[in-house]
């Protein structure tokens, strides 16, 4: 990047102290009494006396600057006090060191101002350039800002490639939902225009950050233009195609996946270990078992021997399409195979069974882990704790949090929720509140989930004022509600007879677009309408529900006919237009559940309605294929 013809912008004066450095450091100094290198008597009292400074050789000031960088909480008077006393002939090697101490302190800015007023012009190297980057306490989107003032003020100051690979990793690593968009063109422009004027070419390391970076946001074809690119560039790494292939998997897109993994072998990319792991993942999740068995035989033939982190991956996609067995008889088999299950391989299989309510076979495989001396950490005691609250084991959970304050492993908002949700599920709010005081005064800040389900609590019990205020924290604080926020809160409204309120609350969502409404919230909305008899805007909602491509469910069907007269076939009217509408669509998989719906009230559809929904859910080929499936199956008996 150029040294830049405006000035420094001003948000980011604003973060960098007036006062010189050595006034702001006398200052800190002052302040701060009990310190190993300067005493609460005089600023000269240290370990290192001044006298012996000159003498120090440079060793020996470096493996002080170093044990300052790595003490766990960094002293700002002891870092200052030291600067002050180091020679002016000092090694330009030890203020990275002291930057990286700096900006770890209670007074991280301190670090931006040495790193822009240093002692000496010899200070300022590609190391505090590289540390700098790394470690200050800027927003993302000033980082771009903040490496421009310093090449224009540091004009010897040339930027190497790891530079750039440090700035977008700083940068892509930020990603958040809101901002993504401008912090991924901030890193196209970077690797497009920055990196090329300085005659520069992008490495592996470059490209991979920002793939990874666009397929995390969910931009999959600009991943896989970007991919192309690098090839033709002349670079080829595995860690750039991962992160696509994983993205296009966690979206379904198994074809397009085996086609860019065949585009990767092609191109003479190597599969790595982590390829081998992500498509093991992706296939299972996507129900592909076959498949990922294939890849399985491949790593076999290639003589890559699956360690813990690929049968942690394995484990974890059977979990996540619902197979626990299977997933548990992995885990024993890794024993018998000389591999140790760690943590990260007990964590989905305790979180699947607590999930599927067998929280006592959660339990057994606790006891095993246990007995096989891996030490839980806090995602399996949270886990562990949650599936107890979920099926209203309170003392088991309480006995659990207390074990695991004994071990020394903090809970976590996470922790904390679970046991929220526990008392509120039991009926006990005020040990729930409780509870949620403890976790303030704990310092855990409150996501959207740790609200959703406070202000559920508080619904369910008929507190709705008590939520709303609860509701209105959240967004004093910036704290954007989801999903079950929103309908969390519109239930609440609805349930006290406030469907109006609901109503606003709903189309606020919408406005906002801080979350999508599910199915689930717009039932909410529906029952609430109907039970007010106000059957217009309950079917304005349906067709606003079906425009924005949200299927109804059985228990919408069963909202609309309890209010319908079934009797004087309105209810069968009703359904059958819901069919035609959905067969429109060509949403033909909700069309047949509202099919299936009819025929267990007793319902027949009309010919025409089954022939327009057999017609567009059944495949001709496809239903061959399973006849012939089943023939074989029967001639193997």
């Amino acid at each position: 990047m150029p040294p830049p013809t405006s000035p420094l912008p001003l948000r980011l004066r604003r973060l960098i102290p007036n006062p010189p450095f050595y006034a702001a450091a006398a200052a800190a100094a002052r302040l701060c009494h009990s310190d190993p290198f300067v005493s609460s008597s005089s600023d000269d009292e240290s370990p290192l006396a001044d006298e012996l400074f000159p003498a120090a050789g440079a060793p020996t000031l470096l493996s002080v600057a170093r044990s300052l960088a790595n003490s766990p909480s960094p002293s700002v008077s002891s870092v200052l006090g030291f600067l002050r006393r180091l020679p002016t002939d000092a090694s330009p090697h030890i203020f990275p060191h002291l930057i990286a101490a700096l900006s770890r302190s209670p007074r991280p800015l301190l670090a931006l101002h040495l790193f822009l007023r240093p002692p000496t012009s010899a200070a300022t190297t590609h190391h505090s350039f590289n540390s700098a980057l790394v470690r200050f306490p800027l927003p993302p989107h000033l980082l771009p800002a903040f490496f421009s003032h310093s090449l224009r003020r540091f004009p010897r100051l040339a930027p190497t490639l790891l530079s750039f690979n440090l700035l977008l990793k700083c940068v892509c690593s930020s990603l958040v939902p809101r901002n993504h968009r401008l912090y991924l063109e901030v890193a196209l422009r970077v690797l497009h225009h920055s990196i090329p004027r300085w005659n520069l070419s992008p490495d592996k390391f470059t490209y991979s950050t920002v793939v990874s970076a666009l397929a995390d946001a969910g931009q999959i074809d600009d991943a896989v233009a970007l991919v192309h690119e690098m090839v033709v560039d002349g670079v080829v790494a595995a860690e750039a195609f991962n992160p696509v292939l994983s993205a296009m998997l966690r979206a379904g897109d198994v074809t397009g996946a085996a086609k860019l993994f065949s585009f990767m072998q092609l191109k003479g990319c190597a599969p790595s270990p982590a390829t081998y792991n992500v498509l093991l993942h992706g296939l299972l999740v996507c129900g592909k078992a076959s498949a990922a068995m294939g890849v399985m035989r491949r790593m076999e033939r290639e003589d890559v021997t699956p360690g813990v982190m690929t049968y942690g991956a394995i484990v974890d996609g059977l979990v996540r399409c619902g197979r626990l067995e299977d997933a548990w008889k992995v885990t024993e088999e890794m024993g018998r195979k000389g591999l140790a299950p760690n943590e990260f391989v007990f964590s989905p299989v305790i979180t699947g069974f607590c999930k599927s309510g067998e929280v006592d076979r959660a339990s057994r495989v606790w006891d095993a882990m246990v007995a096989g001396g891996v030490r839980p950490n806090v995602v399996l005691y949270s886990a562990m704790i949650d599936g107890f609250a979920r099926c209203g084991k309170m003392t088991e959970a309480e006995l659990l949090f207390e074990e695991m304050a004994e071990a020394k492993c903090v809970p976590n908002t996470v922790t904390y929720s679970s046991m929220v949700r526990g008392y509120f599920q039991i009926g006990d709010s005020s040990q729930a509140l409780s509870v949620w005081e403890e976790m303030l005064r704990a310092g855990c800040t409150p996501n959207a989930v740790t609200y959703s389900i406070l202000i559920n609590g508080l619904c369910n019990v008929g507190r709705s004022k008590d939520a709303m205020m609860v509701w209105k924290h959240m967004l004093g604080r910036g704290c954007a509600p989801d999903t079950i926020a929103y309908t969390s809160m519109i239930k609440g409204l609805c349930v006290s007879g406030m469907v109006d309120g609901g109503l606003r609350l709903f189309y606020d969502m919408l406005a906002r677009g801080d979350a999508d409404p599910d199915v689930i919230c717009y039932n909410v909305l529906l029952d609430g309408l109907l039970r007010a008899k106000d059957l217009p805007r309950a079917m304005d909602l349906l067709n606003q529900m079906l425009d924005k491509g949200c299927d109804p469910d059985t228990v919408t069907c069963n909202t609309f006919l309890r209010e319908i007269e079934v009797g004087q076939g309105k209810g069968r009217e009703f359904l059958e237009g819901l069919v035609v509408r959905l067969c429109n669509r060509k949403r033909n998989k909700a069309a047949g559940e509202v099919v299936m719906v009819m025929l267990a009230k007793y319902i027949v559809p009309e010919p025409a309605i089954l022939d327009m929904v057999l017609r567009g859910v059944c495949r001709r080929k496809r239903v061959s294929r399973v006849i012939d499936k089943c023939w074989d199956e029967i001639w193997k008996f």
